[in-house]
């Protein structure tokens, strides 16, 4: 497990040198276009995996055992957004930018195999990804920019764990703010919208958050983030 982590820090330390890099290449070239900011806010759906906060080692200890893990769909989140877009070429942008997505409290149960007891808790996820990307043009007018994207980011992810329990005496021993980094990649569609006075923003992206640096037993979460945002 160490490991993992000691790849998954090097990667995003590599990863946000190289993009800080290629930034500062990029804006000074003659050959690139302006720079552009993004800012966007939108829905963030995610999936059945999404709210298991622990793996199965995090479910050792005296009380727990290897406990089962049952768990609910977390609700809806919603996230905000800003990006930097650099124009290489008339077909392929560059994008970087850092996002905040929030998933309000989900409910899961872990079942004591020795005792048979349930313990119930309610949780908050944020993460918060550092993505670096290509856009793909397949229409670009000064009205109308229709693209796909795609590229890698390091998600930052962090838990908020409530024990729910009428007796205030009685604790089980897990971490109730656990936090992880992890490396994944986003692959999705958007498009531009010129109004003169605004440029609008519509993108739907597909995030999996964990592809590197996944303790043993980790499942894989993914979610899907639709967004309306501004171009400067």
């Amino acid at each position: 497990m160490k490991s993992n982590k000691t790849n998954t820090r090097l990667f995003a330390t590599m990863t946000i040198l190289i993009t800080s890099i290629m930034l500062l290449n990029f804006n000074s070239a003659k050959a690139v276009g302006p720079l552009g900011l993004h800012f966007k806010a939108g829905l963030s759906t995610p999936n059945d995996m999404i709210s298991k906060v622990y793996s199965n080692e995090n479910l050792t200890s005296n009380n727990i055992g290897s406990g089962n893990f049952f768990t609910e769909n977390a609700d809806m989140g919603y996230h905000l957004g800003v990006a930097a877009r650099i124009e290489l070429s008339d077909m392929f942008h560059f994008v970087g930018g850092v996002e905040f997505h929030r998933f309000p409290r989900s409910e899961f149960k872990i079942k004591d195999p020795q005792t048979g007891e349930i313990h119930q808790f309610k949780s908050t996820q944020n993460i918060f990804p550092i993505h670096a990307g290509i856009n793909l043009a397949f229409i670009n007018t000064n009205l109308v920019n229709v693209y796909a994207t795609g590229g890698f980011a390091y998600n930052y992810i962090s838990n908020s764990v409530d024990y729910v329990t009428d007796d205030s005496d009685y604790s089980v021993p897990l971490d109730m703010s656990p936090t992880d980094s992890r490396i994944g990649y986003f692959l999705g569609a958007g498009t531009d919208l010129d109004l003169q006075l605004l440029k609008l923003n519509l993108e739907l992206k597909y995030q999996h958050i964990n592809l590197i640096g996944k303790d043993s037993g980790e499942p894989d979460k993914q979610f899907l983030a639709i967004s309306l945002g501004v171009i400067l």
